[in-house]
């Protein structure tokens, strides 16, 4: 028989939570469940860390997978921009007119 009172998500087998507060409240008990191991010298088998949202049942889960991290990758940025011939055009007619044309 389940300790828990809340439901199980069919596809992945873990306790489904309803709402962001009630992970909240789950990661800190695990959380808390860790210090007093810590504090009485034994081991803790409460991993969790962190929640994702499940595609499946809508709900959420906890997992003690850490995070992705994100690889950055440099945008390459055009040396210099070579106007087409509308540009072109267009300062030719305000250089006759006397105006000045400035880039945007």
């Amino acid at each position: 028989m389940s300790r828990h009172h809340d439901p199980i998500c069919e596809s992945s087998g873990k306790v489904r939570f309803r709402e962001p507060k009630d992970i909240k409240r789950a990661l800190r008990r695990a959380d808390q469940g860790r210090s007093r191991a810590r504090l009485n010298d034994v081991t803790s088998n409460r991993r969790e860390i962190k929640s994702y949202n499940c595609a499946d049942c809508n709900g959420w889960h906890l997992t003690s997978q850490q995070a992705r991290p994100i690889r950055l990758v440099p945008v390459a940025r055009p040396i210099a921009i070579i106007p087409g011939p509308a540009a072109s055009a267009m300062r030719r007619m305000a250089s006759a007119t006397g105006f000045t044309v400035a880039a945007a």
